[in-house]
C-alpha cells in the first residue's frame, strides 16, 4: 500500500474509529457513489426531480460502516457539507429482522440531532444514539447501539440525504429541495438504494 494511499485510508476511517472504538476488530466497509449527482426539485413540483450538480451540500460521495458487538458506526461523507438553513441526512437499516431509519438533521449552525425509528413508524429511545456533522472533513457520522437495532448478526445500509437553501425573502420563486441517494446515481421517489452486507466483526 502506498503511502498517498494509506493516508487516504486513514482520513476516510477516521470518522468511524472517532465514534466507535469497540468496533476496531469490525469489518469496514467502503462504497462509493458518483459526485454530481443531486436532484433537486420544488415544494409544488415534488418527486418530479432535475439534474442539480452544483449542489455539493447533499452530495455524497461514499460512505464506510463498521458493525461491531454494541454500535453500528457509518461516516457518510459528502464533496462539501457546507450550512444549509436544514440539513438531513436518512440511515436506513436493513436487520434479517426489521428495518430501522436514523434520521440525522441539522437547522443551520446549530447542534445536528439523530432519531431512531422502525421503518413507516414512530421514533423510539435508544440511548446512546448519536451523531457528528464535521464541515472541515465533509462528514455525517453516526452511530447506533446494536441492541436499539435487535443486535443483528449483519446489516444492510441505505443512505440519502436532504437540504434546502437559504430563502430570498424578496424572491417570487418557491422552495427548492435538493436530494442525493448514497447508494446509486441520482434519487428514486419511492425507494432508496441498497449498500452491500455489513457482518457484525
Amino acid at each position: 500500500m502506498s503511502r498517498s494511499t494509506a493516508h487516504r485510508l486513514a482520513a476516510l476511517l477516521a470518522p468511524v474509529a472517532l465514534l466507535l472504538p469497540t468496533a476496531a476488530h469490525a469489518e469496514t466497509v467502503v462504497t462509493e457513489d458518483p459526485a454530481g449527482d443531486a436532484r433537486a426539485w420544488t415544494y409544488f413540483q415534488e418527486f418530479q426531480f432535475v439534474e442539480a450538480p452544483e449542489e455539493a451540500s447533499v452530495d455524497v460521495i461514499r460512505t464506510a460502516a463498521a458493525l461491531g458487538k454494541r454500535r453500528l458506526s457509518v461516516a457518510v461523507h459528502f464533496r462539501d457539507l457546507e450550512v444549509r438553513p436544514r440539513h438531513e441526512t436518512l440511515l436506513r437499516i436493513w436487520t434479517p429482522r426489521d428495518t430501522f431509519d436514523v434520521t440525522a438533521q441539522r437547522l443551520s449552525a446549530r447542534r445536528a440531532t439523530a432519531s431512531l425509528a422502525r421503518q413507516r413508524g414512530e421514533a423510539f429511545g435508544c440511548r446512546g444514539l448519536s451523531v457528528g456533522y464535521d464541515g472541515a472533513a465533509d462528514t455525517v457520522a453516526l452511530s447506533v447501539p446494536t441492541r436499539c437495532i435487535g443486535s443483528p448478526r449483519w446489516v444492510r445500509l441505505g443512505v440519502r440525504s436532504i437540504a434546502s437553501p437559504e430563502a430570498d425573502p424578496e424572491a417570487q420563486t418557491m422552495t427548492t429541495y435538493f436530494a442525493d441517494d448514497g447508494h446509486r446515481g441520482g434519487i428514486r421517489e419511492n425507494s432508496i438504494g441498497k449498500g452491500p452486507r455489513i457482518r457484525r466483526g
